[in-house]
């Protein structure tokens, strides 16, 4: 098997049904690939670059955008359920600023099992919201600082005569 091959048809329609559901334009442009090598994700998302865009934009109709390579092999052996969910997860990548620009997203929650399984996963996302909105909080005053800073610094002193 050649390293990336076109997904299956069962796959696709089934990528297709999950991207339905999602806020996706239907003017971003996804591939779905397939490499039964790929190793941890069964299903994972990829940027074009601006070359692969450029290549595959066909009568100004726009060019690949993202592309998600499948690992049919492990993919096929979950429920059709969890198959979903891994799309929708794996969807969950694509940004698109107010300008309309795409951009490949990080994902935002990041924990070991043993942790979620132990204090379940509404503590674990209320502590991780907690600790975000503690650092935004510091950021924004250590800039309110800086910028009183320089407004101290940008004043002359009043020459009494």
């Amino acid at each position: 098997m050649a390293k990336f091959e076109k997904a299956s048809d069962d796959v696709k329609l089934l990528f297709e049904e999950v991207r339905e559901k999602t806020t996706i334009p239907q003017w971003v442009v996804i591939e779905v690939l397939c490499n039964d090598k790929q190793k941890n994700d069964p299903c994972k998302l990829f940027k074009a670059n601006d070359l692969l865009e450029t290549l595959t934009n066909i009568d100004g109709g726009g060019g690949i955008n993202f592309v998600v390579v499948i690992n049919e092999e492990i993919f096929g052996q979950l429920p059709k359920d969890m198959q979903k969910i891994a799309i929708d997860e794996c969807l969950a990548g694509v940004g698109i600023s107010d300008a309309d620009v795409l951009t490949l997203e990080k994902p935002n929650f990041n924990t070991h099992t043993g942790v979620l399984a132990k204090y379940g996963d509404k503590s674990i996302i209320v502590l991780h919201e907690s600790i975000k909105s503690l650092y935004d909080a510091k950021k924004q005053k250590e800039d309110e600082e800086k910028a009183a800073k320089k407004g101290k610094r940008g004043k002359k002193k009043g020459v009494e005569v």
